[in-house]
Formats: C-alpha cells, structure tokens, sequence
C-alpha cells in the first residue's frame, strides 16, 4: 500500500523536529471512496538584526550580512511558511492514488521600500506544493510541484525550520533563510516527475525528472555591466535535470538515517555551456535526549544560496562551491524544551581567469535555539544569529539578530 503523503514535507519534518508527530495530528475526514486531510501551521516572529555601518568595505555582492543600517525590526514568517495544506487519497483498480496542494501565505507586507513595509501593501503568497501520486508496492509515482530531491534532507533536518535563522533583515518576501546559503543550497520547490522506492529494510532512494532551472550571475564592478546587478546568461530551455537520494535509516536506541543525493543539469547559454553537477552526504543520529546533524556538499556550476545563482561568471565559466554544517539539539526532560547549537558555511569560488571582486566568497552563520512547547500545538521559539559575510577581495559584512516568536501546528 503506499504510504500516506504529508500535505507538505516541511511540514512533516517540523513536526520530527519538534518532537510532537503523535500529538498534532491532521484533520481526517472520509468522503465516499476518498480519505481527506487537512493540516497546516501559521509561525510569526519579531526579529531585530544589528547590521554593520555602510561603507565601501562591507560591500558584498550576494552576502547574506545586512550593511543598509545599524538595526533593522520587522514582524515577519520565519524559514517555514505559514500554510494551509490538503490532501486526498484513495485505491482504485489496484492502485493508491492521491492529490497534494498546499497553500502557503506570508505574514510580512510583500510590498516595501527602503525595508519598510507600505501602506496598502498585500502579503507574498505561493502554491509551492501541488502533485499527484500513483503507487502501489512497487512505489509511488510523483507529477506535479513539489520540494526538490537534492540538500532536501539538509533543510528537513535543520533546527531552524521552527524558527527564522538568518535573513532576519529587511522587509518583505514569504520567509527567511534559515541556514540556506550559510550551509546548503536551497532545495527549492521544483515541477517534476519522480520515483520514490518501497522501503527494503532501511534503505529506500528516489530519483527525478526536474524542470530545468535558468542561471543568473551578479556582475562585479569592472566586469561589462552595472556592478552588483543580476544578468541572465541568455540560456536555452532545452534540457532537462536530474536529482536522486539514496538514505538508510534505523530505529532502536540510536535512532538515525545517513544520505547521499546527486544533481545534474546541462546549462545552454549563448556564450557557452557547462553540466551544473552536485552531490551531498549526511547523517543524522539520536542518543537520548540528543540529536546530532552533520552534513556537507559539494558543487560544480550550481552557485550558492540558490540553485543556479551565480554559479557562473559573466563570461560563462562556471564556478565551484562547497559547504555543510554540523548541529546539536538537547531536549530537556519534563517540559520538552528543546535547546539547540548550529554552525555551517557555504563557499563560492572564483571561475577560472576571474580577478578578485566584491563577490561573496563565504556566507557563514552560528545560530543558537530555544523551542519551548506552550502545549502540544502551540511553541514558543527564540534564536540568536551571527551571519558573517566575505568577499573574494577582502570585504566584510556581519550581522546579529535575534528573534522571537511562536508557531502553532495542526
């Protein structure tokens, strides 16, 4: 029988985060042949980032540190977005079959100038989840827009998918950061048409026809172009891409999973064309009232941050990158509190013949966590962000926030 498919996978890893699957069950309900679900979650936080004075030495093209301000408030969502999901799912002629669509609305203004919301400004909303799934023993069949397969695990695994992490400044836009791009490319949410195996033991993996993505660079100062500015290499829409997960995981004292996932996507541009290649590995295991993570990737052409973005130079030539991140989460016995320690980076080279720039060589954050269950909906989070930023010529940026806030789960 195939498996039930959460209403959102972020979701459903949130909910492991928080230790509380059992007890913020779905809504479930039967209509003739069908079984619907419903679940969703609203999160929002104050958060106040204490940036570094402009000026032409924190100047860093693709940095992750704001430099606009000495401080910068905003109420906004944090890295998960608030949603609102349904499902439905029944068997027919010998084969599970089932819908997915998820809406997902921002709390912030999505209209701001000057990192300030406007007056009459209308929040961000998107429809990041809506697929259909086939399956039976043999797997499922997945069609449609859904999380990609490639540093998925990265996200779900990471402790500030309850809370904000970094991107705390400026106002506007669905979500914050989280550790995308001080850690790992963004997974993103991706048309496809993939297959996800039958569990044989521990071990199961899943592979995907992607929708390819377009690739576009930051143009440093002197480099033919405005400094600073995003340009589109002119690519051709005419190949697809790849992703795949392979991941074995256990129960028992010392629960746990190790991964690895791959992706591949050939970039057509009119000045010339590359194969975008990746591949990851990491672990997660539980000792008792402890988790660890420790992941790292590594990436030929694809950028940082986001899949694709400035994973090249404005000639063409594609740059490397590579990065991961360790975490350590604590739950207290008794009132659940969970506390939590994280450290990654995510690092962009230069491509080959290109001079030293304002160009982000390293987006790095340490974040520090609470996440305290008010009951077993609602939990109270605070974290604190240490984001530092480095260029390719020597520039710097930092930026510390804090963040506090809730988010309720059903």
């Amino acid at each position: 029988m195939l498996t039930w498919t959460k209403v959102s996978t972020t979701a459903a890893a949130a909910y492991a985060l928080l230790g509380a699957c059992g007890a913020n069950a779905a809504i479930e309900l039967k209509a003739g042949d069908w079984d619907l679900e419903f679940s969703g979650n609203v999160n929002a936080f104050a958060t106040n980032a204490s940036c570094e004075d402009p000026g032409p030495t924190t100047t860093v093209l693709a940095g992750l540190s704001c430099v606009d301000s000495d401080d910068d408030a905003n109420i906004r969502t944090g890295l998960l977005p608030s949603w609102f999901g349904f499902a439905a799912k029944t068997r027919a002629n010998d084969l599970d079959v089932g819908i997915t669509i998820g809406f997902q609305p921002g709390v912030d203004s999505g209209q701001f100038t000057n990192g300030l919301d406007q007056a009459l400004g209308l929040n961000t909303s998107n429809f990041r989840q809506v697929f259909l799934t086939i399956g039976d023993s043999w797997g499922t069949l997945k069609l449609g827009r859904d999380l990609g397969i490639f540093a998925s695990e990265a996200i779900l695994s990471d402790m500030t998918l309850l809370g904000v992490g970094a991107g705390a400044s400026g106002g506007g836009g669905n979500t914050t950061l989280g550790r995308i791009g001080t850690g790992y490319v963004y997974a993103d949410w991706k048309s496809q048409i993939s297959y996800t195996s039958p569990k044989f033991g521990g071990f199961s993996f899943e592979v995907g026809l992607m929708d390819p993505f377009g690739l576009s660079t930051i143009v440093p100062a002197g480099a033919g172009s405005v400094s600073g500015t995003a340009e589109s290499l002119d690519q051709a829409n005419d190949s697809f891409g790849y992703e795949g997960e392979v991941q074995y995981a256990w129960e028992g004292r010392w629960p746990g999973k190790v991964w690895a996932s791959f992706l591949s996507q050939k970039i057509d541009a009119a000045i010339g064309g590359f194969t975008a290649n990746a591949f990851d590995v990491g672990a997660k295991i539980g000792f008792g009232g402890f988790e660890g993570v420790i992941y790292w990737y590594s990436g030929d052409g694809i950028g940082t941050t986001a899949y694709l973005f400035d994973a090249a130079s404005i000639t063409g030539q594609k740059r490397e990158s590579e990065g991961g991140y360790v975490q350590l989460t604590y739950k207290l016995p008794g009132p659940g509190t969970k506390l939590g320690v994280s450290y990654g980076e995510s690092k962009l080279d230069l491509a080959s013949g290109e001079a030293p720039s304002a160009l982000v060589e390293k987006n790095s954050s340490l974040i520090f966590g609470v996440y305290h269950p008010l009951n077993k909906y609602v939990h109270a989070v605070v974290e604190f962000t240490s984001t530092e930023s480095e260029a390719h010529n020597g520039n710097t940026a930092d930026e510390d926030s804090i963040a506090v806030g809730a988010i309720l789960m059903f």
